[in-house]
């Protein structure tokens, strides 16, 4: 904004309309006698000396920040980027103050008092010792005689019924009270005589246990799989023989009528041949059914011209309802659920916590070795381009130190120190800074004989103010480029220290370490999430500290100014 006021503005433009209207005559060099006799004597006159005037026309309104802002923001990817950067960093510092979180290092175990079930809408059920719901519990419990028993069911249950019995007896129905506290949960308490439990929908028409069994064909590995959550369509057929099992199975389409043998359970027991019908009714396309012996109850499944043939058996039996018996022992690799958001590692640590709580630890890292990096190297850098007698000594120093791999430097730094962030950054800014004050050094050399340079010297000006104000305004792009990569840098190198088993111990947990131990589980599937999660974190700071440094460092460039 210009430092003149509106008042000046609006006599500048009146001084402008007046010579403009005055431009055809005096903008001419050959006039005509009718133009001359027009002229008048005050137009003659020596003009007088407006300092005012004078400083206006030699003021500049440009200001190498706000140039440099102005530039940046005009990126919008690396807007976003930034973004993106200032709310992961902040929301890495408050995490650990919201609500329900736990402690990165606490090692979690299932809750002994209490098991929640959790019904979803195929009415299949799934138990836990995590605690789900909050608050006190609902119910007390005597110890081992009796168990507390959270259940959720989809809403369009309504209000549903429990139904407990013995192994192999006759269910009844318990009360099923609504837990005030914890909205679409209910809970009992279920006596130890009757551990085995089931839930039904207010109407009766859902359930969780079945009478029956499903036993599917997979048509790529022909593997037999063998299951009591219902997987067919309408009601189960009604009227099962007496001694008999309800059996439904799937095969693939180029199967055709499968052909089943079904024998005892002891090897070379008395096999028969069982008839399966198609099952009729929409969505049951591929089903078939049949009342399989229960004392014949291992299935052995052809295609219907013995082309193809089950890997494995089916098992045609009834299992019981869901025990209910509290779960011991660490809460161990379970993936993300809504109380582990990231799950949790093999000895029951919140990886949420522990993953915010190692960004923390490289964050901090990486920002402190950059810093460090950044004042070594600026100095240095200046001082050996700048100053010729210093030359030789810095110029040794560059070769031994750089004639050494980095890689050998960080890892007798991490041997004879003792594991910790400390080492770590000491470690790493050893010869961190060594590029950048090479790559200023030259740069240095280049301006350092400029005129202004030059004409600075021969005034008498000292050789800190010299550096501070000819030489490193010239350079804060590189520097915040340098700055930029080297924070990522950092946090690659404490990952790589964790590889080699050279990075923090396992109690202060980091990028490194969590991405080193989910690299040890990658060939399961079921736990790769341990190193997805920290692997894509850290892809997300490496490249938005990537895209916003070098952004920044364009911004910084005065030649993109104008």
């Amino acid at each position: 904004m210009s430092k003149y006021s509106a008042k000046d503005k609006i006599s500048k433009k009146l001084e402008d309309s007046i010579a403009q209207t005055n431009a055809p005559l005096t903008e001419k060099d050959d006039l005509t006698p009718d133009e001359i006799a027009k002229l008048t004597p005050e137009e003659f006159d020596f003009a007088e000396y407006d300092e005012t005037a004078a400083e206006r026309a030699g003021y500049s309104n440009y200001s190498y920040w706000r140039s440099t802002i102005r530039v940046f923001f005009k990126n919008k990817v690396a807007v976003t980027n930034l973004v993106i950067m200032l709310v992961l960093v902040l929301f890495t510092f408050l995490q650990p103050l919201l609500p329900n979180q736990f402690d990165p290092n606490l090692v979690n175990k299932f809750d002994e008092k209490a098991v929640w079930l959790i019904v979803d809408e195929d009415g299949k059920a799934k138990l836990s010792g995590i605690k789900y719901t909050k608050g006190d519990y609902a119910a007390e419990t005597d110890g081992r005689n009796t168990t507390l028993a959270y259940v959720q069911a989809p809403e369009d249950w309504g209000n549903i019924k429990l139904y407990v019995q013995e192994k192999g007896g006759v269910a009844e129905e318990i009360a099923a009270t609504a837990d005030s506290e914890n909205p679409g949960w209910y809970y009992a308490v279920i006596s130890a005589e009757k551990p085995y439990m089931y839930v039904t929908s207010e109407d009766g028409e859902k359930t969780t246990y079945f009478e029956a069994c499903w036993i599917t064909v997979d048509e790529e590995t022909t593997g037999v799989t063998s299951s009591s959550s219902k997987q067919t369509s309408g009601e189960l057929i009604a009227d099962v023989p007496e001694g008999c099992v309800l059996t439904y199975l799937y095969v693939p389409e180029n199967w055709g009528t499968p052909k089943v043998m079904a024998g005892g359970i002891m090897r070379g027991s008395e096999t028969s041949e069982v008839e399966f019908t198609p099952l009729e009714g929409e969505g049951n396309e591929g089903w078939y059914y049949a009342f399989v012996n229960s004392e014949q109850m291992m299935l052995e499944i052809t295609s219907e011209n013995g082309e193809y043939k089950g890997m494995n058996k089916g098992v045609a039996r009834v299992t019981d309802p869901t025990e209910i018996t509290p779960q011991v022992g660490f809460i161990s690799n379970q993936r993300p659920n809504e109380v582990y958001w990231f799950g949790t590692n093999d000895i029951g640590q919140d990886l949420w916590s522990r993953m915010w709580s190692g960004t923390r630890t490289s964050l901090f890292i990486g920002i402190v070795v950059a810093a460090i990096e950044a004042v070594v190297g600026i100095l240095v850098g200046l001082l050996w381009g700048y100053v010729r007698k210093l030359d030789f000594l810095f110029t040794e120093i560059y070769n031994v130190i750089n004639n050494i791999p980095s890689t050998i430097i960080l890892i007798l730094a991490s041997y004879v120190m003792r594991p910790s962030v400390q080492t770590i950054i000491i470690a790493m800014s050893l010869t961190g800074w060594i590029g950048l004050a090479r790559f200023i050094r030259n740069q240095v050399i280049i301006i350092r004989d400029r005129d202004f340079n030059l004409a600075s010297r021969c005034l008498g000006t000292p050789t800190r103010r010299v550096i501070m104000k000819n030489l490193l305004p010239q350079m804060v792009s590189v520097v915040m480029l340098r700055m930029s990569l080297a924070i990522p840098g950092a946090i690659g190198s404490e990952v790589f220290l964790a590889y080699i088993g050279l990075g923090l111990p396992i109690s202060i947990p980091s990028l490194g370490n969590l991405v080193n131990k989910g690299r040890s589980l990658m060939m399961a599937p079921s736990l790769r999430y341990q190193l997805i999660i920290p692997a894509v974190i850290l892809s997300i700071i490496t490249v938005c500290f990537y895209l916003v440094g070098n952004a920044f460092s364009d911004a910084a460039d005065p030649k993109n100014h104008v």
